[in-house]
């Protein structure tokens, strides 16, 4: 009911009418506006068509008031295939304007990201917006568009999802939960709503296994996620039970007093990386402006990691960082450098290949997937596929957790390992999100990754060696056609 507010935030728990309430708004604007058109982000198909259904519930109750208004309504599926990407649906309402002509208002739900955002002129409505990709890249892009036109309009909503999003920062801040409408931190209109909050209004819940009603306190103390519970329903933002590598993780890797290193190696790191015992594998995460550039070289020796030298280089010429390169891959034990090739790493990693070889160069874009590890997939892990930071992280948390690296002990780096958080969708879909500040965006976190990765993925060109056969006699009839081995 609230048509004033040009923004207005719904922080609510989960289960208690988010996508309800946000499809009678939708209603209602086209209803009171005809012709208007509101555009609707969604963070996935089925969350699409669930919306487009509510809308439909919604007219199927004003059935008779719509008639009495010549009105009509009709629901178009409109996408061109069944990938999320290319989602469209629309709900159409026809009603007579003030002059008695009748116009067609729209509501459209599309894959949320920052094209689409751009491509509304209307209302628009944030539907789960803190499991939104991009959802900073996609505020950007609406709220010009917000900003053109008084009688526009903006809704959003969801459940907490982290502090590393648009969301957060859009929504926090202290005030009531049961709905009364607040200031955030950043000035917008919130209405917070926690289950208990809802529960105390009349909103049911129900033990998942014994299916008995139940009060919100005995729901949370028989959550095995206490602090996952608080974000689900109680609209308190996650921050400790969804970082990566905890603060005991950290700590107890810490054991080597060597110093970070600034915009180029100092000898005393050169002569640690001349007298190594052990294979040295190297991890680099490149920037150039924005971020730093970090360099993180690994001993391997045995089960152990040890980390005995890393360089932080900022705002460095691509030239002047492939010279403290090329000395790291000119030692003696060099065995494998890994490198950032998102983007403007390719030519680093290409120079680097070209002049060091490629079966010890190798380049990991971070936005492509590989197939699951095992590690994933006894989690419970449905889909084959996983983005290639997720199985990075986890396959770094994995070595701390096993006790397996040893790493400085320095603030800088400490802050920077705790920046990645592990975020999933309601529809399972898992990313690692991190904070970006002046220092950086857990750069020191992704050259460790890398480092990690390239001693797991180097194992050695192939090589084919031929099996001379005497005679025939030689091989077995069960093979007869064997005729050289992989060694």
């Amino acid at each position: 009911m609230n048509r004033s507010s040009g923004i207005c935030i719904l922080h609510w728990s989960r289960q208690i009418g988010k996508s309800h309430t946000l499809s009678a708004w939708a209603v209602d604007r086209l209803l009171s506006r005809p012709g208007r058109l509101v555009t609707v982000l969604s963070n996935s198909r089925a969350n699409g068509g669930e919306f487009v259904q509510k809308c439909r519930d919604h007219t199927d109750k004003l059935g008779h008031i719509l008639a009495k208004l010549n009105a009509s309504v009709e629901t178009a599926e409109m996408s061109p295939d069944l990938t999320y990407e290319n989602m469209r649906m629309e709900v159409r309402i026809a009603l007579p304007n003030d002059e008695g002509v009748s116009v067609t208002g729209r509501i459209i739900v599309l894959a949320a990201n920052p094209r689409t955002a751009r491509g509304f002129s209307g209302d628009l409505i944030l539907d789960e917006f803190a499991f939104h990709e991009n959802s900073a890249a996609i505020w950007e892009a609406a709220e010009p568009i917000l900003s053109s036109n008084p009688d526009f309009q903006c809704r959003i909503a969801s459940t907490g999802n982290g502090k590393h999003n648009m969301f957060y920062r859009l929504a926090s801040g202290p005030g009531p939960d049961d709905g009364t409408l607040f200031k955030s931190a950043s000035g917008f209109d919130v209405s917070r709503v926690t289950r208990t909050a809802a529960y105390k209004m009349g909103v049911k819940v129900w033990d998942p296994q014994s299916r008995k009603p139940i009060t919100p306190d005995e729901a949370r103390s028989r959550s095995l996620d206490k602090a996952a519970y608080d974000q689900n329903y109680e609209c308190r933002f996650a921050d400790e039970n969804m970082t990566l590598l905890t603060h005991e993780l950290i700590s107890a890797a810490e054991r080597s007093l060597i110093t970070i290193d600034a915009q180029s190696w100092t000898a005393a790191s050169i002569a640690r990386m001349l007298r190594a015992g052990g294979e040295l594998e190297v991890g680099n995460d490149i920037g150039r402006n924005r971020d730093l550039s970090m360099v993180t070289v690994i001993e391997r020796l045995g089960h152990l990691r040890r980390v005995i030298a890393m360089l932080r280089m900022t705002n460095m010429r691509l030239p002047d960082q492939q010279k403290q390169l090329d000395v790291v891959c000119g030692m003696p034990k060099f065995r494998c450098y890994m490198g950032d090739m998102t983007g403007l790493g390719i030519g680093l990693v290409e120079y680097l290949q070209d002049k060091h070889g490629m079966s010890r160069i190798h380049g990991v874009n971070f936005a492509t997937t590989e197939p699951i590890t095992d590690r994933i997939a006894a989690e419970g892990r449905k889909h084959p596929t996983a983005r290639v930071t997720e199985i990075m992280a986890t396959n770094m948390l994995a070595v701390f957790e096993d006790k397996r690296i040893e790493i400085p002990a320095e603030q800088d780096l400490r802050d920077d390992l705790r920046k990645p958080e592990k975020v999933v969708s309601p529809g399972g879909r898992v990313s690692i999100a991190a904070t970006r500040d002046e220092a950086g965006h857990a750069d020191g976190f992704w050259s460790i990754a890398l480092a990690i990765r390239a001693g797991d993925t180097h194992s050695g060109p192939f090589s084919y060696q031929a099996v001379p056969l005497k005679s025939r006699r030689d091989v077995p009839n069960r093979i007869p056609r064997q005729k050289g081995m992989l060694v």
